[in-house]
């Protein structure tokens, strides 16, 4: 994986062996059926749509009400962004090269962020860094999410390199 500015300065170039772009959307995926299939009382579900107000159940429904549906849509959306930049073929060993605008790129921004708080739960990640007592949990799992922030915090270095 190679991130680096586009030509012109802004937005970002991805380079992706089709392996990492086949990961990518296979990822896109997961983060889709999570959230279209995903129970109401998945972990994982709840840190991507949090309800707002804790104690006051009647404030929390008349919330989601007005934004799940929306909120949802957003993030499918971003998938599906994801999704159609990382097609590759079966057969093609190749590189994939993404040029993002910088709009574009905040939206692979806000796909990485789900899907890292996606793996998050079902690796056990309390807290950045700070993995649970489960050391059983899967090993690819928690690889594709310290990947991920890789991806998500190169990209970051190149769209705002002042604040790194």
């Amino acid at each position: 994986m190679i991130v680096a500015g586009r030509s012109g300065g802004e937005g970002v170039r991805l380079v992706l062996e089709a392996e990492e772009a086949m990961l990518l959307s296979e990822l896109a995926d997961q983060v889709d059926s999570v959230l279209l299939l995903g129970e109401a009382d998945d972990p994982a579900l709840g840190r991507l749509l949090p309800n707002a107000y804790p104690d006051d159940r009647a404030a929390a429904k008349e919330f989601e009400r007005y934004t799940r549906d929306s909120l949802v849509d957003g993030k499918r959306q971003a998938a599906q962004r994801v999704r159609d930049a990382t097609a590759v073929d079966d057969g093609d060993d190749a590189v994939v090269q993404i040029e993002l605008d910088e709009s574009e790129a905040w939206g692979w921004l806000t796909f990485l962020t789900d899907l890292r708080l996606i793996l998050a739960e079902r690796v056990g990640v309390v807290e950045e860094g700070e993995p649970d007592a489960d050391e059983t949990r899967d090993d690819y799992l928690r690889a594709a999410y310290e990947w991920a922030g890789f991806v998500q915090g190169s990209m970051l270095e190149v769209l705002d390199p002042i604040s790194t």
